[in-house]
């Protein structure tokens, strides 16, 4: 049994308890934490079980009162409970809430403030009227404030009041803000410089301590920051690096605030608005400085030149380790630096020197650092035009070559779609979207489950005029440009590690062989350019698609292959949205020709093909006369069989699509020569289809009578708009029928293609009145017509059911 059906079987288990067997379990569950001689084991067991009762269905279920307040009793003081278990109260607590039956009065003795981390979670997931998040807020600002208070409490109480601030902006006071940043800042700027002893010796000797070090192993000649290395850390460098780690939420969560939703805790003689503002200039002064100074001093930091690891001491950290925290800092400094410069925009002309200096540096080292770029890119987009600074290379140097290279990363794939959404407008008014869609759709290509609801969004931004047929070929190629990624992905793993090969599929290997051709390095290169405008597509894609034939059952590629038929409807929705009848026109030959070019996938093939159908009838639906304008296409796409194999579905809705909009009604340049193309065109594939169909063996349908039929009742339409035609659809019509008579068909389609012959036959007859049911007036379906009880039609429609017989 696979591992999703077992949990499932679980999970319904759990569901279909009875009352009475719910109420046996809270019962023992409660005498397990009542009973000091239970072991931690059997105390987790019941906690766990409880959580997947609450976890296993939608449905509320009610918790006695005594076991809620036992489980908040035993997360918040000092007793025999493993850490297991405190996690798992306080997860049952957070899943069960908010609900007034949750109640923590007070943070004070005998609670223990060392199970702050289990204990904040629940107060916050209570909300700010059940969880007293004013009180807790007071609390907490305190713990903050004193000197010498456990600093594990002081990081845990920093990052929570983070969170109020964030989710709950009007809690914290002015005051309090005031109070916090200026803690923060001091936490900052004065840290120690010496290293903390060591916290396991038991010598009592006082020794002269070392200083800190430098990221390059040189001692400290300034403040402490983050990025300084000591081989034991004391409480003041701890509290140093929380304060730095929750320092842009913080910004956020405080100083970002509109000064008049911010209240104070007392009544003054002056406003309350005035007050805030006042309260909140003081935290400005407090904390954006010290912050402006620490962040320019981490960027220094980063640039300081690496030593090898061979010349470290033995408590030195090793380099690759060194450069993830070189980074992730740079990152941080920089967004901070960004938050920074939107509160107090004076900083910008200070500030940026530094900012670019760093961009010119990860440009020299080859840009290997795609997120510190995308931090990068985001200060310039916010704050380049007080300076007047054109990023366009830096957009050029990421979004080209560097997501190339990166594209299969998870966190550089998050990083940028996220960004692209917070700055859409902004990229799409410098042609960003447009000019880079082909690198930003190899993310997709690589991770499709992972960014389609993303896409889903952020794709209409990348269609324009100029690329609209180019993005058209590209979503469609989606499933062939993730066989390429992989293939290449494979290719060059196994030119490292030539032992991979052993884990290969040896029919996959006929891809990567086939990309190391340099013969096809063309093709491959373009199916996975990195920018657009380098052609349409390419006239070897039968060519490519074969060659990555083996890579079809590839299960990358065949998830990517179920997002295209998405992509498509909405790409079609936002070109008849937004588009021009000059563009869509453009797109009428890409749809006939692509029905029958698609990756080698059966299901995918069946699914865009459908999409395609339908998207064509709505495009001629809103834009009719292109059936004139691109009449040379759809001619010759309806005058070949081979359009048809493999592709019938698609070919009768295109033929559909003559008959029905080939009319003087739709446009006034359709002409009877045009009609008499047409119905030639038609009239010959018709009968070389008969043809073929009455030569086939028994059992076998060449062609289906759906096909048939269609092209039959196109026929007719055609002729009943040009009347010199009626004898000759006639003579059409009554051959087909005779041919028909003699296949070795199946008996009840024989008499569907018979019945509908005659029907059109009878019809044809009657000129007038075949030219009012076969090519009624476009506003048919906007009129009342036979529903208005003030025509004649409906009278004359009665009379003749009651004339004539059922």
């Amino acid at each position: 049994m696979s591992a999703p059906s077992t949990v499932e079987n679980i999970l319904s288990q759990f569901r279909g308890r009875s009352h009475n067997a719910l109420e046996k379990h809270y019962t023992a569950t409660l005498q397990s934490l009542q009973s000091s001689s239970s072991s931690p084991e059997f105390v987790e067991n019941h906690l766990r079980t409880l959580l997947l009762c609450i976890n296993c269905t939608k449905k509320k279920r009610k918790l006695p009162e005594v076991l809620l307040a036992q489980i908040v009793k035993a997360l918040s003081e000092k007793r025999r409970l493993s850490w297991r278990s405190r996690i798992l109260c306080s997860n049952i607590l957070q899943d069960y809430g908010p609900t007034q039956d949750i109640q923590v009065h007070s943070l004070n003795p005998p609670q223990d403030l060392k199970q702050l981390p289990h204990i904040l979670p629940v107060l916050l997931n209570q909300g700010q009227r059940l969880g007293q998040l004013d009180r807790l807020a007071y609390q907490m600002v305190r713990w903050v404030s004193t000197v010498g208070f456990d600093s594990e409490i002081q990081s845990r109480a920093l990052a929570s009041l983070v969170v109020i601030g964030t989710l709950h902006g009007d809690v914290m006071t002015a005051e309090q803000i005031y109070v916090l940043c200026s803690q923060v800042s001091d936490w900052l700027s004065q840290a120690s410089l010496e290293q903390a002893a060591n916290p396991h010796s038991k010598q009592k000797t006082k020794k002269m301590s070392a200083l800190v070090t430098e990221i390059d192993g040189a001692l400290c000649q300034d403040f402490f920051t983050v990025l300084n290395l000591s081989q034991f850390y004391g409480e003041d460098h701890l509290l140093n690096v929380h304060s730095f780690s929750v320092l842009r939420s913080l910004l956020h969560a405080t100083l970002c605030r509109d000064p008049d939703s911010i209240a104070t805790s007392q009544d003054r003689a002056e406003s309350p608005s005035d007050s805030a503002v006042s309260f909140l200039l003081k935290a400005q002064e407090a904390l954006i400085e010290k912050a402006c100074e620490y962040c320019l001093r981490v960027i220094d930091q980063c640039e300081r030149t690496y030593i090898s690891k061979d010349s470290w001491e033995t408590t030195g950290p090793a380099r690759s380790q060194d450069l993830d925290l070189v980074y992730a800092c740079l990152i941080e400094a920089i967004s901070t630096l960004d938050v920074l410069c939107s509160i107090d925009s004076g900083l910008v002309p200070k500030l940026f020197p530094s900012i670019k200096r760093v961009c010119t540096r990860i440009t020299e080292e080859g840009a290997s650092q795609p997120r510190v770029m995308l931090s990068l890119l985001q200060f310039f987009i916010n704050h380049s035009n007080s300076v007047v600074h054109d990023p366009q290379l830096s957009y050029h140097q990421f979004f080209g070559p560097l997501l190339g290279s990166y594209y299969d990363n998870q966190c550089v794939a998050m990083d940028t779609i996220i960004f692209c959404r917070d700055n859409l407008e902004h990229l799409c008014e410098n042609s960003t979207m447009e000019r880079y869609f082909p690198n930003l759709l190899k993310i997709l290509a690589w991770n499709p489950i992972s960014f389609l609801a993303e896409f889903i969004h952020i794709l209409p931004s990348m269609i324009s005029s100029s690329s609209a047929v180019e993005m058209l070929h590209t979503i469609l190629d989606l499933p062939c440009m993730t066989a390429a990624l992989v293939a290449n992905y494979r290719a060059k793993r196994l030119m490292n590690d030539p032992v991979y090969a052993d884990t290969i599929s040896p029919a996959h290997l006929k891809s990567i062989e086939g990309i190391r051709n340099p013969d096809h390095k063309p093709l491959f290169t373009y199916i996975c350019r990195n920018q657009s405008g380098q052609g349409d597509t390419i006239s070897k894609l039968n060519f490519l698609h074969s060659l990555l034939h083996e890579m079809e059952s590839h299960p990358r590629v065949m998830t990517c292959a179920e997002s295209v038929p998405i992509l498509l409807k909405l790409y079609f929705n936002t070109i008849l949205e937004y588009g021009d009848q000059a563009l869509v026109c453009q797109l009428i030959p890409v749809i006939l020709e692509r029905a029958g070019l698609l990756y080698q996938i059966p299901a995918f093939q069946k699914d865009v093909r459908k999409v395609l159908s339908e998207e064509l009838v709505s495009i001629f639906k809103q834009c009719p006369s292109l059936i004139i304008e691109e009449r040379l296409e759809i001619l010759d796409y309806v005058s070949a069989l081979r359009h048809i194999t493999g592709n019938e579905d698609f070919f009768l809705h295109v033929v559909w699509v003559v008959g029905e909009y080939t009319s003087t009604s739709y446009d006034k340049r359709c002409s009877t020569d045009t009609i008499i193309k047409f119905y030639e065109a038609l009239e010959t594939l018709l009968y070389e289809i008969s043809v073929l169909v009455q030569s086939t063996p028994n059992g076998k349908d060449l062609y289906s009578v759906r096909l048939m039929t269609v092209m039959m009742t196109a026929l007719a339409k055609l002729a009943s708009r040009c009347q010199d035609l009626i004898p000759r659809v006639l003579l059409c019509l009554t051959k087909i029928a005779q041919q028909q008579t003699k296949t070795s068909s199946d008996d009840k389609h024989k008499k569907v293609l018979l019945d509908r012959a005659n029907e059109l036959i009878n019809l044809l007859k009657l000129p007038d009145i075949a030219s009012a049911i076969l090519g009624p007036p476009p506003d048919i379906n906007s009129g009342r017509w036979h529903t208005d009880n003030i025509t004649s039609i409906p009278i004359l429609l009665q009379a003749a059911s009651k004339i004539v017989p059922h």
